[in-house]
């Protein structure tokens, strides 16, 4: 909270700047912010601002204090992102109405202050005051980069702006569009986890992360060790892209970092990583590949709860069992259906403490699930209309659970790697005991009618928490292919005083 006070003090004006990945000095903007809360309305009528900085930096500060220097736009640099959201917001849909809207900008006051900044010259800004060439000159050039990047579709003939999947998805997850364009050249419809992780690390939201030679040797440590799991691709831990991967692994698997410069970077990888696999998911849920799918969706779970989709799934129970009952467990199986099989003497036996099998048990039995049925009928020779039923296995536990939970159902062809329905289910813990849940939906068949399709239905947030159906054609018959039209009969058509 912003609370005004009658003595403001800046203690030092050097500050880490993680996307910079150094130490910055503080903006005036910064500067002029934090000294506008000297002086308490209706208490004071004045203020006093005191700035602590080093002796160079002293003479910047004062003539930025005392001439007030004009603080210019940086909108330029973020025009192409901005743009996309407008598109998808659906305020601006063509050439002419971007214009409209750069005019009501900082930029387009600063343009007309200060054209010489902004790369113009005086004679084009008295040549046209209102800078309509030169706006249109930018909007241009950001719509011809977002249709580079498949974000939107720029007909330069009509001027028209069309938003697609991928821009919508990159304006909802606040991905870069150059980030984009480097995920379209990567983006396979297979990969493993360590190339997911990778394809992660060349973001250009981490173009600002630098290579430290004070860093190798525990960044060596750290992709040597068993808390970095998979391979580092891109050249080594001596590359951008390698301290990336390490680092994100690193957050992943709970490791502690020594070097201040390191963590600070740790912290900067870890805001942006969930943000960045979940918009993964999407757009690889939107291009219909369920293998990448189900990875993305894996990784952005593990990156919210620092669990590897390898370890037992129950170290996402931490807050109901003890360090040592999941190592205990973990030692014993990573499988938690194997644990859904034992009783409580057996669970007892398992973490070497009798009187911990009934909680254990419990817990088990908290641990999402579910169990689907399946029933399909054609609709036509090329339209199926399946039925889902969905039970909730597990016991609702406020502390772990929350208030919801959501799940991702999708129907798959294993055998073409394609998804063709998918929608989200939610579940509450009101909404438990009004099983079963059913979902209705049609999907496309194909002939000749491959062996089954698969349905399969995935937490959100838990990892093995999933559910898988089997919908098979086996025996299913077809409906016949009769022509869509009637074909009109020889009738004798009624005078139309019969209809009275």
């Amino acid at each position: 909270v912003n609370l005004p006070a009658h003595t403001v003090v800046i203690k030092g004006t050097s500050i880490y700047a993680p996307d910079k990945g150094a130490f910055i000095d503080l903006g005036m903007l910064d500067v002029a912010q934090i000294f506008g809360r000297a002086g308490r309305p209706q208490f004071d009528t004045s203020g006093e601002g005191i700035l602590i900085t080093t002796h160079d930096k002293l003479p910047h500060y004062l003539s930025l204090m005392c001439h007030a220097s004009p603080i210019e736009s940086a909108f330029v640099a973020g025009m192409v992102d901005n743009l996309n959201a407008e598109v998808v917001l659906g305020t601006v849909t063509n050439v002419n109405e971007a214009v409209r809207w750069l005019g009501y900008s900082y930029l387009h006051v600063r343009m007309q202050s200060n054209p010489l900044h902004y790369g113009m010259r005086w004679e084009d800004a008295m040549d046209d005051p209102g800078l309509m060439r030169r706006r249109r000159e930018i909007v241009g050039d950001a719509a011809r980069a977002l249709d580079r990047a498949r974000m939107v579709r720029y007909d330069e003939r009509s001027g028209n702006l069309y938003q697609t999947e991928q821009g919508r998805v990159a304006s909802h997850y606040y991905i870069k569009a150059v980030t984009i364009e480097r995920f379209n050249e990567r983006l396979k419809p297979l990969m493993s986890e360590g190339e997911v992780l990778d394809m992660v690390a060349h973001a250009s939201e981490f173009d600002q992360v630098a290579v430290r030679e004070e860093e190798m040797p525990e960044l060596e440590r750290l992709a040597a060790g068993s808390l970095v799991p998979h391979a580092v691709r891109s050249g080594g831990v001596a590359t951008r892209e390698g301290k990336v991967n390490v680092l994100i692994q690193a957050y992943i698997s709970k490791a502690r970092l020594t070097s201040f410069s390191l963590t600070s970077d740790g912290n900067y990888v870890a805001s942006n990583l969930a943000r960045i696999l979940r918009a993964l998911f999407e757009l690889a849920l939107r291009r219909g590949a369920p293998g990448l799918a189900h990875t993305l969706l894996q990784l952005a779970i593990a990156a919210q709860r620092q669990v590897w989709p390898h370890q037992q799934p129950l170290r996402q129970m931490a807050s109901l069992l003890k360090d040592e009952t999941l190592y205990k467990l973990e030692q014993h199986t990573r499988s938690i259906d194997r644990l859904w099989e034992c009783d409580e003497g057996e669970l007892g036996e398992i973490v070497r403490h009798p009187g911990q099998g009934h909680h254990v048990r419990s817990v088990l039995d908290s641990f999402p699930g579910l169990a689907l049925e399946l029933s399909a009928s054609p609709i036509t020779r090329s339209v199926l209309q399946v039925r889902l039923s969905v039970w909730p296995e597990f016991r609702w536990h406020d502390r772990a659970h929350g208030g919801s939970m959501r799940w991702h159902v999708w129907v798959e062809d294993a055998n073409n790697e394609h998804i063709y329905h998918s929608e989200i289910f939610s579940l509450t813990k009101k909404t438990m005991g009004q099983a079963p849940h059913v979902l209705a939906f049609t999907i496309p068949i194909f002939e000749p009618l491959p062996p089954q399709y698969f349905v399969r239905a995935i937490s959100d947030e838990w990892l093995g928490a999933e559910a898988v159906a089997e919908l098979s054609f086996k025996g299913m018959v077809l409906p016949n292919a009769v022509p869509a039209h009637t074909e009109l009969l020889p009738l004798r058509p009624l005078r139309r005083a019969a209809l009275e």
